[in-house]
C-alpha cells in the first residue's frame, strides 16, 4: 500500500497543476503578446480536442474523388434534358483542348469545382487554385 502512495500522489498532482495550467490559458486574459499566441493556440488546440471528443463522427471522405462524387449527389441538376446533352456532347466529342478547372472553398469550408475562373464567384476568385493537369 505504501507503495502506490507515492505515485499516486505525483499523478495528483500533475493532474492539479496541468488544471491550473489550462484555467491559467483560458480565463486570465493576456497582458504579454507572447502569453496571447500561446493562450490563442491553446483554446483552438483545446476546442478541436473537444470537438473531436464530444461532436458528432463526420465520415470525411477518403479522397477527392469521393468529394466530387458527394457533391454531385447533394445538387441536383436543374434541367435534366440540357445536362444529358452536355454529357453525351462531352463523350461524343474526343478531349482535344482541356480547360483549366479551378478548385476553392467557401465561407463554409465547402469545395466546389470550376471549369473556368469565370464560374467561380467574384467573392472567391482570389482563393481559387488551378488543378494541375
Amino acid at each position: 500500500m505504501h507503495r502506490l502512495i507515492k505515485p499516486i500522489f505525483w499523478t495528483f498532482l500533475f493532474l492539479v497543476m496541468m488544471l491550473v495550467i489550462d484555467q491559467v490559458l483560458v480565463q486570465v486574459p493576456p497582458v504579454h503578446p507572447v502569453h496571447a499566441a500561446v493562450s490563442n493556440f491553446y483554446q483552438d488546440f483545446r476546442s478541436r480536442l473537444t470537438d473531436l471528443v464530444f461532436a458528432e463522427k463526420k465520415a470525411a471522405p477518403k479522397s477527392i474523388e469521393a468529394v466530387i462524387e458527394k457533391k454531385q449527389n447533394e445538387t441536383p441538376p436543374k434541367n435534366t434534358e440540357t445536362t444529358r446533352k452536355q454529357q453525351t456532347k462531352a463523350t461524343a466529342a474526343p478531349q482535344t483542348q482541356k480547360s483549366q478547372r479551378y478548385l476553392y472553398s467557401d465561407g463554409k469550408g465547402g469545395l466546389h469545382f470550376a471549369d473556368s475562373l469565370d464560374d467561380v464567384p467574384d467573392e472567391y476568385r482570389g482563393l481559387a487554385q488551378p488543378l494541375g493537369k
